[in-house]
């Protein structure tokens, strides 16, 4: 019998430890973004970083904090921010009241639907949990092919896309405290994007919410990551130089007390 419904099971091992809230660290390309067409076609943002998150806390956890402490923002002083910042929209517009308040709206909205599990993601029912010896791993789940349901399927074994994630592949998703890059990106960051002013409010404002801090990684098993788990991993992530904020630290000790 299967330990697990992923197809590497010494992966999916080191990961069960992080139920109980174990600092997990990984060393790891991001996928970046790919922008541009034919010879211009160029992926910026796929730096080499040496990441630590936490995972073992109740999702819905994380949503609440993040809608208590949006509520708790000041409209008013959000303009008077956004002004002395200087932030703008994509056609180099400032953002103002009205996009701001449409932006709190927005998030509220949607961790009010969170909350009640009215907002699911589009990309749900392509996800299990991870199970290891009959126990569901929080904050990791395995890609499954969708193939011969009312979904299409978009894995690599139905698209012969190489990019495409395979059947049985790993996401590790958790709150992130921590991030050194060890080989910045050969073509630099994302460009930013020519986006409306009530999403540039709305990226700016979740940014900064616990929400804001949540990643997930595709762990497909034969690339070139390195995971650590436990002690070994706060011993490596400061061996790397990775700094831990103590407030996102106190953060997620609370989760995992609300989660437990």
């Amino acid at each position: 019998m299967n330990p697990t419904n992923a197809t590497c099971a010494t992966l999916a091992n080191t990961l069960s430890d992080a139920r109980k809230g174990t600092f997990t660290g990984l060393v790891i390309r991001k996928e970046g973004t790919t922008r541009g067409r034919g010879p211009a076609k160029l992926t910026y943002g796929d730096d080499l970083v040496h990441v630590v998150v936490v995972t073992g806390f109740r999702y819905d956890r994380l949503v609440a904090r993040s809608l208590a402490k949006l509520n708790a923002l000041v409209v008013d002083d959000l303009v008077t921010e956004f002004s002395d910042r200087g932030i703008k929209d994509g056609d180099g517009n400032l953002v103002g009241k009205a996009e701001i308040e449409k932006a709190v709206a927005d998030l509220r909205d949607s961790f009010t639907s969170t909350l009640a599990g009215t907002n699911e993601s589009t990309t749900d029912h392509v996800f299990d949990p991870l199970v290891v010896e009959g126990e569901a791993v929080r904050g990791a789940s395995v890609y499954k092919c969708v193939a011969g349901t009312e979904h299409p399927c978009h894995c690599r074994n139905c698209t012969n896309d190489p990019k495409a994630p395979l059947p049985g592949q790993i996401n590790l998703s958790g709150l992130k405290i921590g991030e050194v890059v060890l080989e910045a990106a050969k073509n630099g960051p994302v460009p930013p994007s020519k986006s409306r002013g009530d999403v540039v409010a709305k990226n700016v404002l979740r940014s900064r919410l616990p929400v804001g801090r949540y990643v997930s990684y595709r762990l497909e098993q034969g690339d070139d990551y390195i995971l650590r788990a436990g002690g070994t991993a706060a011993l490596a992530a400061d061996s790397a130089g990775v700094s831990l904020d103590p407030r996102k630290v106190a953060d997620v000790e609370a989760l995992l007390t609300e989660s437990a």
